[in-house]
């Protein structure tokens, strides 16, 4: 598995999965496949006929909604019928077609073949089906084959059996995916609700894609297996990977402790050993609703793992749900897995977390626990499901890539889509207990009765784990345990959501507690971390009804963890299970005052237990100070949270946690509870004034290094006026420039005048401030193909380096912008000569966004001359770079140059996969400077191909962006490349 075949990557479903929406409510109807780069998307008949749509009528419309990516923004649109089965034929089929095109490349839409050779294969599918409150969602499972059709049925092709437990309402429609020949095979039609016996359960159909034969629409369906894509191996620095040592013994402290009566889940436990097995298996996920018994399964199987396989070098478990956040997961992972070998601080300079963490676990086979991922996805929206870190994403796929010797375990309520196309990864499902699960587990919480009486329990309460726990010690605490009294309870509501659901059943097991009992839940629920018994005393300080420590352990705390309501981890703290914490946190919240004296107590404890940080401290050190931020800020002290954090994470002036630890999503994190409801676009809650502008600056810088441009603008403009009302002109004018810089890169010319004024006005004559106002002015003029006034703003600069800065030169972003106008001038070694300097200026900084934008200028500069070789070894290392770090910016500027590099030199593959992600990244940042760029590079790859109306339809987008924005050398350089389509 250390250097397995990388092609890995399936057609990626949710590439090509539309919702099928009624045309007037917009109501979701179904589930649809784009099958063509046209616009024809497959669905069932049914869809529309079930909703009074009769799909045989002429002109029949619905709305069809393709929903945002990372690479695309959302599309909706009307789609009209232009097939369905007739002449007496009732295959449960139909073709639509949008009235516009679809922002879809054609290699991107469905790859159809018929289910002929699919007997035995494993599928995948993606629909809208609801489950709880969750939109959509992954379904797999086995093709039976084809098999006859409903008795009178005249078919075009016999319908396909499936075997599949996720198919549910709103997947009719949804593509069937062969995993072994990476072909859509058919589209789902229908499924067999089992009654009680639950026989069949497992059973559905799908519709063959055969019948698209027959609709005269020339859709093509191959045979052979689609080859699947390469998943790319992250660049990292080897040497600095080859210092780790295997880790010292496991790291299980956030793991939940084993359960000492484990009840069923085998099927589970069998089906994770056999995909844990599997060659090619590298990141399996168990999936469930909250409360199902994830962790504990996770738990489980990990224990019998290690007893079995002595290969693991280590086990490393991160609880997601207490600490959520990637930048302290990956810098805990690398410490962990490098035998504290290597800093974590220096993985941004050998490629970037991600790619060392995959540098070690290529070395050695460690087991990585990922547990509750799901408060690190989106929960709703387009990106429903989604990793919310870029930098986790990256994690993950590099997890899922071949070279890799390790296992990655997750556990979340949603599916992990970011991984649903690499065959490498595995979902396994964890739903309810069985009969005899259920029963077990409430006969071993001192539930009696007959067998039946508790299988009705275990099914009216759909054998959800957490809530026949509650049920159990409710009925052992009040009635003895006695079965028959469940009537004493509100029985289960038609459609209830399984978190209301639990949360009732907690409103009537919270009445048969005592006093100590329940403040003891409030007070642990105030944590949102694991806690030490210190801790727990620390809250309880001052409360009545509540007997001393000894004795509160030898009696609640003993109950509450044997009823399994309090959990304690393997490091022995004391947590809840979220939704047991949520519960009992909403409680707190109805006391205002006490919420406030529990958050109090809280940060106290935590200022009282936490040593100064070392001398260079990691982002570990940093957790306690962090906690009491968000305990300090949670109970009103805004600016003492503020100060906190300014003080000891920031370190003042030293920015530890911003410029040295470059924790840019940590820090963010942090700061969003200084706002109300950590709403961004409110008004910070403290009452400083300097401190409001702060933090608004602070906000901004953090938006603008995690890629978030036109946020961070937004909030650059809030921060700007605050700190001109505190006659702080200096910090207004670093707002202003920066501000200009965002413009810049954005490709907001017209805009950008005004600011370049602005940081004009803002700057003492002969200052440095100037000569960034200078800089920024050139680099306008020079956008704008005013040469002459470009000229002119860049000698102002370097006079005022000379005289009054202690470097004579342009560097950091000005070098780079005169570099550029020199490079277009055509003085290209005066042009080398500038980022030469630049370069060894910004390494000996460490600015590495910087040092990645000189070799891509250097790299532009050696294929100006045709110097191959040279071109090579500088973008290479830009894009290594880039990848290492947050900047969006630099990684679309080092992959345009790359895929310009791979044009000429004849590689119109690797040119494709470069220029196709740099316009994506470019779209999706607002980039439009770099938009352009990249499609006259595609527009020169369409023309090399022979395929100029592609080549001229992206010269002509290139052109108009060009125009909207006036960006001159965008119209020049499409100017250059039409004229060869004219020869």
């Amino acid at each position: 598995m250390s250097s397995g075949d990388p092609r890995v990557i399936l057609q990626d479903l949710l590439e090509f999965t539309v919702m099928i929406r009624h045309p007037g409510t917009a109501a979701v109807l179904g589930t649809g496949v784009l099958v063509s780069p046209e616009g024809i998307i497959v669905t069932c008949a049914h869809v529309l006929a079930n909703h009074q749509l009769d799909p045989a009528l002429p002109g029949i419309e619905v709305q069809v909604y393709l929903p945002a990516r990372d690479d695309r923004p959302a599309h909706v649109d009307r789609a009209q019928v232009i097939w369905a089965a007739t002449d007496g034929y009732s295959d449960d089929l139909v073709c639509l077609r949008t009235a516009r095109p679809v922002p879809v490349p054609a290699e991107k839409v469905a790859v159809l073949g018929t289910s002929a050779r699919s007997r035995d294969h494993r599928f995948q599918s993606f629909g809208f089906r609801v489950l709880d409150r969750y939109p959509g969602g992954l379904a797999q499972g086995t093709i039976l084959g084809r098999v006859l059709p409903p008795e009178q049925a005249r078919v075009h092709a016999d319908p396909v059996q499936l075997k599949c437990s996720d198919i549910n309402a709103g997947m009719s429609g949804a593509p069937v995916l062969d995993l072994e020949r990476n072909l859509v095979v058919g589209v789902v039609a229908q499924t067999w609700y089992a009654d009680q016996s639950l026989k069949d359960r497992d059973t559905a159909w799908a519709v063959d894609a055969k019948v698209l034969q027959f609709t005269g629409l020339g859709l093509p369906l191959q045979f052979e297996a689609l080859t699947l894509q390469h998943a790319e191996r992250p660049n990292y620095d080897r040497t600095l990977v080859r210092r780790a040592v295997p880790a010292p013994g496991h790291r299980l402290e956030d793991a939940p402790m084993p359960l000492e009566d484990w009840v069923g889940r085998q099927a589970q436990l069998d089906e994770l050993d056999d995909a844990a097995h599997e060659e090619r298996r590298l990141v399996i996920a168990l999936v469930g609703l909250g409360g199902e018994g994830k962790s504990s399964l996770a738990r489980r199987w990990v224990d019998d793992l290690l007893d079995r396989d002595g290969g693991v070098a280590g086990v490393f478990w991160w609880s997601c749900t207490e600490r959520a956040n990637t930048e302290e997961f990956l810098d805990a992972a690398i410490e962990f897995m490098s035998g504290g070998q290597i800093d974590p601080a220096k993985a941004a300079e050998g490629g970037g977390r991600p790619a060392v963490a995959f540098g070690m676990m290529a070395k050695r086979r460690y087991l990585i626990i990922l547990d509750g991922l799901e408060v690190m996805q989106h929960q709703r929206g387009d990106r429903y499901a989604g990793l919310a870190s870029a930098e986790l994403r990256d994690f993950l796929q590099y997890a899922a890539t071949p070279g890799s010797q390790s296992l990655v375990l997750l556990t979340s309520r949603l599916p992990v889509l970011d991984l649903a196309a690499y065959l490498t990864y595995r979902q396994v499902v964890v739903g309810a207990l069985s009969r005899e699960e259920g029963r077990h587990l409430l006969q071993l919480l001192g539930v009696v009765g007959s067998d039946a009486a508790l299988d009705q329990v275990v099914d009216d309460w759909d054998g959800h784990a957490l809530t026949l726990s509650l049920i159990g010690t409710y009925l052992k605490r009040r009635h003895g345990g006695d079965v028959r009294r469940i009537a004493t309870l509100p029985p289960p509501q038609p459609n209830e959501l399984r978190d209301a659901q639990v949360r009732r059943i907690l409103a009537e097991y919270d009445q048969v507690l005592s006093a100590a009992e329940r403040i003891v839940l409030q007070r642990i629920s105030i944590f949102r971390t694991p806690v030490e018994p210190d801790a727990v005393r620390a809250v309880l300080r001052g409360a009545t009804d509540v007997p001393d420590w000894a004795a509160l352990q030898s009696t609640t705390m003993r109950y509450l963890l044997i009823s399994r309501i309090v959990r304690r981890d393997s490091a022995g703290r004391y947590t809840m299970h979220p939704l047991v914490r949520d519960f009992y946190a909403r409680q707190a919240d109805d006391d205002v005052q006490l919420r406030r004296r529990l958050h109090e107590l809280v940060k106290e404890h935590y200022l009282r237990n936490t040593a100064q940080s070392p001398a260079v401290p990691a982002l570990d050190d940093l957790v306690p100070i962090i906690e009491a931020v968000h305990h300090a800020a949670a109970s009103g002290a805004y600016d003492e949270a503020c100060e906190i954090l300014y003080d000891r994470v920031y370190l003042g002036d030293r920015g530890l946690i911003t410029r040295e630890l470059n924790a840019y999503e940590t820090v963010l994190s942090i700061l969003l509870d200084l706002f109300p409801d950590r709403d961004m676009w409110a008004e910070p809650l403290v009452t400083d004034r300097e401190s409001r502008a702060w933090v608004l600056h602070e906000v901004a810088t953090c938006l603008q290094l995690l890629g978030r441009l036109r946020d961070a603008a937004a909030m650059f403009r809030r921060a700007i006026p605050a700190m001109r009302e505190l006659n702080a002109h200096l910090d207004a004018a670093v707002g202003v420039q920066n501000l200009a810089e965002l413009f810049l890169e954005l490709g907001a010319l017209p805009a950008c005048r005004s600011l370049v004024a602005e940081a004009f006005s803002l700057a003492p004559e002969n200052s440095e401030d100037e000569l960034v106002a200078e800089t920024l002015q050139g680099g306008l003029a020079h956008l704008e193909g005013r040469s002459e006034q470009a000229d002119h703003a860049f000698a102002n600069a370097i006079r005022i380096a000379r005289e009054v800065t202690p470097v004579p030169a342009l560097y950091s972003a000005s070098g780079v912008r005169y570099a550029e106008h020199l490079r277009r001038s055509g003085r290209l070694a005066e042009a080398e000569r500038v980022h030469r300097l630049n370069l060894k200026i910004c390494q000996a900084a460490k600015w590495r966004a910087d040092v990645a934008h000189c070799l891509v200028g250097l790299g532009d500069l050696a294929l100006d001359q045709s110097d191959f070789k040279q071109a090579r070894e500088r973008l290479d290392e830009a894009v290594r770079i880039a990848k290492g770090i947050t900047r969006r910016d630099v990684l679309v500027a080092a992959l345009r140059a790359r895929g310009a590099l791979a044009l000429r030199i004849g590689q119109p593959k690797e040119a494709r996969t470069h220029l196709d992600q740099a316009r994506s990244l470019a779209e999706l940042g607002g980039y439009r400077l770099a938009e352009v760029d990249t499609l006259i590079q595609l527009g020169q790859l369409h023309y090399s191909a022979g395929d100029t109306d592609m080549a001229r339809d992206a010269l002509n987008e290139a052109e108009q962006i060009s125009i909207e924005i006036g960006y001159h050398w965008g119209s020049i350089d499409a100017a250059v490349v039409r004229s060869r389509l004219t020869i």
